[in-house]
Order: C-alpha cells, then sequence, then structure tokens
C-alpha cells in the first residue's frame, strides 16, 4: 500500500476567458486580488514564485510565506510549481501545485487545480490545504465574476 496521499483536487467552471483567468494566475496585481497579499513571480520554466499572506488576512500569528519554482508553463493551458511553505516548519515538505485550464466557450473556463505530494504523515498541511484551496478558489471565481460584469 502506498503512502501517497490522493491530490487535492478542486473544479469549477469560471464565466471568463480562458486568458482572463490564466492572466488572474500568473500576474500579481491580480494575484493579489484573490489569492497572497505579496506576490513575485518570474513566468517562465524554472522562474522563481514567491507569497506572502499576511497575519492580517490569514487571521494567524504571523505572516506566511511560500516559495517554489515554475515546472509547467503553457499559457492558456497549464502552469504548475514546487510549494514549499517557509513559515511552518510542520510542512516541511515540497509539494506540486497545478493549475489546467480549458477553454468550454468564449466566456468559459474550466479551471482544475491539483495539489499533489502529499503522504501519510502530512495529514494536517493536507487537510488545511484542502480547506485553503476552496476558499482561494471561490474568491478568484467571484473575482472572474466582478471583473467580467464591469465590462
Amino acid at each position: 500500500m502506498s503512502d501517497e496521499y490522493d491530490p487535492i483536487k478542486k473544479e469549477i467552471v469560471i464565466s471568463a476567458s480562458v486568458d482572463k483567468v490564466y492572466s488572474a494566475l500568473i500576474t500579481p496585481e491580480l494575484l493579489t486580488q484573490w489569492f497572497p497579499n505579496i506576490v513575485t513571480i518570474e513566468p517562465k520554466i524554472g522562474g522563481k514564485i514567491f507569497f506572502r499572506f499576511l497575519k492580517e488576512y490569514t487571521k494567524q500569528d504571523k505572516d506566511h510565506e511560500i516559495m517554489g519554482t515554475i515546472i509547467t508553463l503553457i499559457p492558456n493551458r497549464e502552469l504548475s510549481y514546487t510549494w514549499n511553505f517557509m513559515t511552518r516548519p510542520e510542512y516541511n515538505k515540497n509539494t506540486i501545485v497545478t493549475w489546467k485550464l480549458e477553454q468550454l466557450t468564449t466566456d468559459k473556463t474550466k479551471l482544475t487545480l491539483i495539489h499533489s505530494g502529499f503522504t501519510n504523515a502530512d495529514r494536517l498541511q493536507y487537510d488545511d490545504h484542502n480547506k485553503g484551496w476552496s476558499w482561494h478558489i471561490k474568491r478568484l471565481e467571484n473575482l472572474m465574476d466582478k471583473n467580467t460584469n464591469a465590462n
């Protein structure tokens, strides 16, 4: 029996074009509207990512920082990067976050998030991320709805 957990997987259909959804995953000014408070991203294979979630935002006792490296970058199709939670020593495992985009119609995009690499020893980390991703995906959907209705 494998020690690997099933990946966290979230799928939603967003009422926005695939290029708008992709931009929200890769553009710092858009990322900070639904995800971390501070972003650095080098949009290329091997490029670095850095996300900071401020404690006022997370309701925690300190800021949270994630660092990673971009593994896959196919504009409007797929983005994946390593995910290393720097400020939670108990989350000392590098995992992988993958975003897959599929254009359903001109203004509908299926977005699939897959967060993989967890094992049985990472149960708390898995559960926390599973809840967090549900919340953030909904924020992304709301942002895209707001931006679509503003146009």
